[in-house]
């Protein structure tokens, strides 16, 4: 009794003071080669958030799309997407939808998909072929159908991996027309109280990818550390979420987007240890790991 007690003291006190990861080549790390450049373009009448690495050379970055949760602008993901950037990736922030109650569905995944080939135009270092699609909540929903949506007869770039946070909704006959060289990963967390886990299930079992994975974020013994459906945020808003980056971010968020668009500019072969190997569901702390499915 006196062991597991211990045991539980000494994880609720690492994941309290858990800095974090030191090693510059994980992709959580805060060591970093880029600065952030920020602009806005316009496409379909709405405007596209940018951060990119800031360079003056010619070299091109992997692109991560991110689509935003209900009534959460580019202020509640920034910390993410200047990490993104300042780990040599370019992110993209799409306003999907025409409003807080526009529930055409179809219509904004179709829209994710054409404001991503109208601002992909406009950026000179975006490497077209490494995209991700991304997304949070609602935003993981439109971010899931707009990659069966996806044609890469008729836009610019190659959709080479997805990764969904807490979708909060699927399409089974979207889910079917998958590309099959498109890895898909969806993130459920075990405190989430918004959104069913079937909702993930549904995507890990129908997706036509063919390598997919089901990942159940895990709280760590904190409660200031608590994976509900908020975790992703980093700034709170009206709903959840918290000011700053924690250990969720460092060994979750960041880490699985960082390692999609890595291992797509090394040339796509799901080789990432950080998403695709066995330190997908490392957190950081001894005996703590996050459950994983995997195809």
């Amino acid at each position: 009794m006196m062991t597991a007690l211990f045991q539980l003291f000494t994880l609720f006190s690492m994941a309290q003071t858990l800095p974090a990861p030191t090693d510059p080549l994980h992709p959580g790390s805060k060591i970093y080669d880029y600065s952030v450049a920020q602009s806005k373009v316009t496409c379909l009448q709405r405007k596209v958030d940018i951060f990119q690495p800031a360079t003056s050379g010619s070299e091109k970055f992997p692109v991560v799309v991110f689509g935003h949760g209900q009534a959460l602008d580019v202020e509640h993901y920034r910390m993410t997407f200047e990490h993104l950037a300042k780990k040599g990736i370019v992110v993209l922030f799409p306003t999907y939808d025409t409003g807080f109650f526009d529930q055409d569905w179809t219509r904004m995944g179709s829209d994710y998909v054409k404001q991503v080939d109208c601002t992909l135009k406009t950026i000179s270092n975006a490497d077209s072929t490494a995209i991700v699609f991304s997304g949070h909540s609602k935003g993981a929903y439109v971010a899931s159908l707009a990659a069966g949506l996806w044609d890469a007869a008729s836009t610019s770039y190659q959709l080479g991996a997805n990764v969904f946070f807490a979708p909060a909704g699927s399409d089974t006959k979207l889910l079917k027309k998958y590309a099959t060289h498109t890895a898909t990963t969806v993130v459920y967390s075990d405190a989430d109280s918004i959104v069913d886990k079937s909702i993930s299930e549904n995507i890990f079992l129908q997706a036509q990818s063919h390598l997919k994975q089901l990942i159940t974020l895990k709280s760590y013994n904190n409660p200031a550390i608590k994976a509900d459906h908020f975790w992703i945020l980093t700034k709170s808003s009206f709903a959840g979420g918290k000011d700053g980056d924690n250990a969720l971010h460092h060994y979750g968020a960041w880490k699985w987007l960082v390692a999609a668009a890595w291992d797509l500019r090394d040339g796509g072969k799901n080789l990432q240890p950080y998403l695709y190997g066995d330190l997908a569901t490392d957190k950081g702390v001894k005996d703590l790991k996050d459950d994983l499915l995997r195809n």
